[in-house]
């Protein structure tokens, strides 16, 4: 289709009193958009199929600042978008318009269950409890060390003095991601600054050793499932003897209501 002939009118020309002129602007504007399909790289403004993800059941889908991944019902992963610093885990940092296999997992016979993407980077659990990240590696992020600025295939990510860590969810961030143990724990990889400054792995209570620098360190007093106890007024609790089905308590208040009654 030609778009020049497709295209509204100039929203210059279209007298600004007369509201049916500007409906019918919006109407062929809307009707050029729905024309678009994802073979063509521009900006959507409208939902739309992804072809070539026709017959794979999706479970899960996230969108990052420039680049998404998406999980299909096998435990297999796609990415497409930008490839900047490796984010789409393919081994190289090319963009990708439509989506592509993680051949990393399909290689290693690894299935995952859970995906986050952010800024550049991407992370995934695997069905047995797996972190794994790729891309952006800068400041710890990934909480695979500070040796790597960029990994352009995913990497298994280690939690230190827990060997057998077993996580259910990850979030990736800006300049930090979180990991979640099914334990409850939790974990921070990188770190968020003020005002863009002092963004990394930092440390208010005690200098963290070297060999522990961009790996994940543990949120102390925070647990995703179990409640930290509180404080509270105690209070003796009263409790009632049973008689039948009813408390005595009622049981004693029904009788003196039906003697006042007369029954």
């Amino acid at each position: 289709e030609n778009i020049d002939n497709a295209a509204p009118a100039n929203l210059d020309e279209i007298p600004r009193d007369d509201p049916t002129a500007v409906s019918e602007a919006m109407r062929q504007h809307l009707e050029l958009l729905a024309s678009v399909t994802l073979d063509d790289s521009s900006d959507q403004c409208i939902p739309q199929i992804i072809d070539s993800l026709q017959g794979i059941k999706i479970i899960a889908a996230c969108a990052g600042h420039r680049h998404s991944m998406v999980l299909d019902e096998n435990g297999s992963v796609y990415t497409f978008g930008s490839g900047l610093c490796g984010a789409l885990g393919h081994g190289d940092s090319i963009k990708q318009e439509y989506p592509i296999k993680v051949l990393e997992f399909e290689n290693s016979n690894v299935k995952i269950m859970q995906i986050s993407v952010g800024v550049d980077m991407s992370m995934a659990v695997s069905t047995e409890g797996d972190v794994f990240a790729w891309g952006k590696a800068a400041d710890g992020r990934l909480g695979l060390g500070m040796a790597h600025n960029e990994v352009t295939i995913p990497r298994l990510v280690s939690i230190s003095g827990r060997e057998n860590f077993k996580a259910v969810d990850v979030e990736c961030g800006y300049v930090h991601s979180l990991i979640v143990g099914l334990d409850g724990t939790l974990y921070m990889c990188g770190g968020v600054g003020v005002n863009g400054e002092d963004d990394g792995q930092i440390d208010d209570h005690h200098v963290i050793d070297e060999k522990d620098m961009g790996k994940p360190k543990q949120l102390s007093d925070l647990n995703i499932w179990h409640r930290i106890p509180e404080a509270k007024e105690h209070k003796t609790a009263t409790t009632w003897k049973k008689y039948g089905k009813y408390e005595l308590k009622g049981r004693s208040a029904m009788m003196g209501e039906s003697e006042r009654s007369g029954y």
